[in-house]
């Protein structure tokens, strides 16, 4: 369907968490995958699933644990599994490196699917947005256990398979997800520096989306579809220049992300566009 992501279709499944009182919202569907037919669909408030949802959370854990950030299981069942449905991309045991079984805690002794990414939405007030929970891959923490772009490729059918129109999100500076984000457009910053988030050099973000967008974000990944030109380049560890940026939004001044961060050195840089 998509040349690029052909390895990871023919090495992984996608998976679908979704209570029944969600499952009929869902677009089974996205992209033209049907997700019923060639996915792995849990209902995550049966017994029988107890293992892979024990495998998510180590996932989560060994993603954003070192941040203080890991989801306890009660923020996992209120946050993600009640409200919206979880969507990733999982692989049999029985195909992983033993160093990769290790790092995740796999049973000794279990064969079924192992998450390898996990995507969470959760919807807003506003009417088609949703707000981003969690997505994380285990490249982030074995490098190399999956095939490469899995990330993105979780986040853009976990869209269509929300029906999302707006998502928002928060994300720090230097995390390598920023690149994942833009990947499906230009990120308008809703924060450029947020006191009250637990790091404070966290942007808020609004990425409007379009189907011909996410299409084109899987088919030439790496680049920014539909984004206008950069005005100048912002080194995110210059914490004046984001204070800076985040009064002019106070004021009404619109920013936006419309380009992959570049590292040279020990300076990374992400374009911005000052202006509508």
């Amino acid at each position: 369907m998509f040349p690029h992501f052909k390895r990871a279709f023919e090495e992984c499944q996608p998976y679908v968490l979704a209570t029944r009182h969600v499952a009929p919202r869902l677009e089974w569907e996205p992209l033209g995958f049907d997700l019923r037919r060639r996915g792995l669909v849990l209902d995550p408030q049966e017994q029988r699933n107890e293992t892979f949802l024990h495998l998510l959370q180590n996932l989560d854990r060994l993603a954003f644990g070192a941040h203080g950030m890991a989801m306890p299981k009660w923020v996992f069942y209120d946050c993600g599994v009640m409200p919206s449905a979880v969507f990733g991309f999982c692989g049999p045991a029985t195909s992983l490196e033993p160093w990769v079984r290790r790092a995740l805690d796999v049973p000794e002794h279990y064969s079924g699917p192992v998450p390898l990414t996990i995507f969470i939405a959760i919807p807003t007030l506003e009417a088609g947005a949703w707000f981003t929970h969690t997505l994380c891959s285990i490249n982030q923490v074995a490098e190399g256990a999956a095939p490469a772009g899995l990330r993105l490729l979780s986040m853009t059918l976990g869209l269509r398979l929300l029906k999302a129109e707006t998502l928002y999100g928060t994300v720090q500076w230097r995390s390598d997800r920023v690149g994942t984000y833009v990947g499906v457009g230009p990120l308008e910053l809703v924060t450029a520096y947020t006191p009250a988030h637990s790091f404070r050099r966290s942007l808020t973000f609004r990425l409007r989306l379009r189907r011909f967008l996410i299409e084109a974000a899987l088919v030439k990944p790496g680049t920014s579809p539909g984004a206008p030109p950069a005005t100048h380049m912002l080194d995110v560890d210059d914490e004046d220049a984001l204070i800076g940026i985040q009064r002019e939004i106070e004021a009404g001044v619109p920013y936006s992300i419309v380009g992959p961060p570049e590292t040279r050195g020990s300076i990374v840089q992400i374009p911005l566009r000052r202006g509508d």
